[in-house]
């Protein structure tokens, strides 16, 4: 369940959800892992957790989309720290099934839901045709972001700012493009980085490669996360750690958790 460093591709790393997704098809599985994961962050001094997963990925074992976000909720409920959800669609799954899940997903809002996200294969499958979706799920109330920047094209960036998205989880490879770049610091676009898993997806060669720091020092509102803990093989306290020994200051980081504090769904 650990992509290994040398992980070709956003694709392959991808796989690496499979054998957890496998393990999590029942309302019990769901609670408890949502609960530990509360439990593992409070260790960590977190206080504010959103968590973001795909319902639609824990039917196989006949849960419907609202029993699957349910338990989940449930679980965080239960745990020690403030913990909310952000419901993600899949890009490879049918525009209209994601449109369902954003309905679905909006009769939740105000009860633990905070936003709608879309993940998944960025080469393969393009943003663009669920944008009916996103559109759902902002008149039920739902804040908006979407994974993009971390494979194909800087255009990808773009896409997801263009379906309302107020956030984007990673973005790494738009910062190839300076204007895309532009558009996301004059638009105070709040950028989701994950510097371990961006490095295994290979949006970036090496980890001292990774834009955070420049874009952070070029006006772009940036916060470090996981993604992952389990398929990154992370913490939180890690990717801090991490920014700090390739010259992040203790200033710059404080201002990416500042940043996460002010542009949290809630």
């Amino acid at each position: 369940m650990v992509a290994p460093d040398d992980c070709p591709s956003q694709a392959e790393y991808i796989k690496y959800f499979d054998d957890a997704v496998a393990v999590m098809q029942t309302a019990g599985a769901l609670e408890r892992i949502a609960y530990e994961l509360c439990v593992d962050s409070a260790a960590e001094n977190i206080d504010y957790l959103e968590v973001r997963w795909a319902p639609r990925l824990h039917l196989q074992n006949g849960l419907t989309v609202a029993q699957a976000i349910g338990a989940v909720l449930s679980g965080l409920d239960s745990g020690p720290i403030e913990a909310v959800a952000i419901v993600c669609a899949m890009r490879h799954h049918p525009p209209q099934e994601n449109v369902d899940l954003a309905r679905i997903a909006g009769g939740f809002a105000g009860r633990g839901v905070v936003g709608f996200d879309l993940a998944g294969d960025e080469a393969r499958y393009p943003a663009a045709p669920h944008k009916p979706a996103f559109e759902a799920a902002r008149g039920a109330g739902l804040h908006l972001t979407c994974h993009a920047g971390e494979a194909g094209d800087p255009s990808s960036v773009e896409e997801a700012l263009d379906l309302g998205a107020e956030r984007i989880a990673h973005g790494v490879i738009g910062a190839r493009d300076p204007r895309i770049v532009e558009r996301v610091r004059s638009e105070g676009i709040v950028l989701d980085m994950c510097p371990t898993a961006n490095w295994k997806c290979k949006a970036v060669q090496k980890l001292s490669d990774h834009p955070l720091p420049r874009l952070l020092r070029a006006g772009v509102r940036c916060t470090i996360s996981t993604d992952s803990r389990t398929v990154a093989d992370t913490t939180l306290s890690h990717e801090f750690e991490l920014m700090s020994q390739l010259g992040m200051t203790d200033e710059e980081l404080q201002r990416c958790n500042e940043t996460a504090y002010d542009s949290r769904f809630r």
